[in-house]
């Protein structure tokens, strides 16, 4: 069983080596031991939270200090920017000290965790809630089971502005040459100094996983896959090669209407451009919205959103982002299962209400719910919350992402975005200039290594 203990690794897992790699500087913040409560007190749980929201982080110390007025038992809370619960997770365990709860950005993380058996499966909690309420690409099952609970899709779509799509004339792409065009028309001068200073948008070419999350949506949509039937790596093959190539041809077109400096961006750099005004259009999640609100509320009512497109407009996608909760084997397991429990079944809804838009409901009950259809920023922002629901239900248009390629699911996959494959072949692209096959070639090698480790 992957949630058993393993006196060897596999090839699936990961080796002493790999894991030294993924915890590096993180275990410090483990090697001094929690407080916990021993002997005959209750045990106090810790929980590492990847959204860093000030009324998110209220929502789960007040929950807590609750909890522990019902139950007795102590919640601590720690808050870590994204993309850092993965190696924090990793070095607490090592240490011997694992966090009991967590949340994930990436379900290949989750796999990798599974595979490891780092975390519990939780498939009988969702059975407890109910599977026909989730709603579709989204539970994840890996062997047999589910290892966690999802509570927010976090798709990554794309935001652009309406009045200055209205100003220029241009309509939301259908295709990629129409994507091009509205972008090279929203890279222009504004203050008249010869210099543009509004750009078309924004795309990150470093090393993170946002170029996973925000850059590939535009290749789901074309029906690229990235193995056969038995992993074997196809981004070469001859059904494959033609629609790799017209995908970096066609970001090789699109990046003069880019700011500079989009190997540096990082996550939160998406949303402050657009805030900022500095690109009209801006791949992201909810959260966005949710800056506009907080940081340009001039432009509350000037913008929409719209799915990838393909590059002949008869198909669209989102890339997965996901965001799920997690139990981790330790002795206080059972605790964790619990207190998790009574977060998704009796607090889950005062949650979503911290960031309702960013928190795209899993649970399709959820978007009848009177207490969620309620909320201000509901309300407000009807119109984008029913694209975002209608991505669920659209028959053109396919939900995937770097982390769920291959012919089931697996930790194999998520090993992709850990070793930037995806970064390293549009930085050769665009930054090296190397031709579109042989930034191709190169990729195709990293992701047979990548899953060979």
């Amino acid at each position: 069983m992957a949630n058993q203990k393993k006196k060897t690794k596999s090839k699936k897992g990961l080796t002493r080596r790999q894991l030294l790699k993924y915890t590096g500087s993180a275990l410090a913040y483990t090697l001094v031991p929690a407080p916990f409560v021993h002997a005959k007190s209750k045990p106090t749980l810790r929980m590492i939270s990847q959204e860093p929201d000030p009324g998110t982080v209220k929502f789960f110390e007040a929950s807590f200090a609750e909890y522990e007025s019902k139950t007795g038992i102590k919640v601590l809370l720690d808050t870590v920017p994204g993309g850092e619960m993965f190696p924090k997770m990793a070095a607490s365990i090592k240490a011997g000290n694992p966090y009991h709860i967590g949340n994930e950005l990436f379900i290949g993380n989750i796999n990798i965790m599974a595979a490891e058996g780092w975390i519990l499966p939780l498939t009988d909690l969702i059975k407890k809630i109910g599977i026909d309420d989730f709603g579709p690409r989204i539970l994840l099952p890996m062997k047999g089971e589910i290892w966690w609970y999802p509570y927010d899709y976090n798709f990554s779509h794309w935001f652009y502005r309406k009045d200055i799509y209205k100003e220029k004339g241009l309509k939301e792409p259908k295709n990629w040459d129409e994507f091009v065009e509205n972008a090279a028309a929203c890279t222009y001068d504004k203050n008249g100094d010869g210099i543009s200073d509004m750009y078309g948008c924004c795309m990150g070419t470093g090393n993170g996983l946002w170029v996973d999350w925000t850059n590939t949506a535009f290749m789901w949509a074309e029906g690229v896959k990235f193995f056969d039937d038995k992993w074997n790596v196809i981004l070469e093959s001859p059904e494959m090669k033609p629609k790799m190539l017209r995908y970096l041809e066609f970001f090789k077109k699109v990046y003069p209407s880019m700011p500079p400096g989009m190997s540096q961006i990082s996550w939160g750099d998406y949303t402050k451009l657009f805030v900022t005004e500095r690109v009209a259009m801006s791949p992201y999640a909810g959260r966005l919205v949710h800056h506009v609100e907080k940081f340009a509320p001039h432009l509350s009512d000037k913008f929409g959103l719209f799915a990838y497109p393909n590059s002949d407009g008869s198909q669209f996608a989102v890339n997965h982002g996901y965001d799920g909760w997690v139990v981790t084997k330790s002795k206080y397991s059972e605790e964790a299962m619990k207190l998790l429990e009574w977060m998704v079944t009796e607090k889950l809804i005062d949650f979503y209400a911290t960031l309702p838009i960013q928190y795209q409901p899993t649970r399709m009950s959820v978007y009848e719910d009177p207490r969620w259809k309620n909320l201000p920023m509901v309300k407000k922002y009807a119109e984008i919350v029913e694209v975002q629901k209608s991505f669920l239900t659209r028959k053109d248009l396919i939900i995937d992402g770097v982390d769920l390629q291959g012919p089931e699911i697996d930790p194999r996959a998520g090993k992709i975005p850990r070793n930037f494959v995806m970064p390293h072949m549009l930085q050769n692209l665009v930054l090296k200039n190397l031709p579109p096959d042989e930034c191709l070639a190169i990729a195709a090698k990293e992701i047979r290594a990548a899953i060979a480790s």
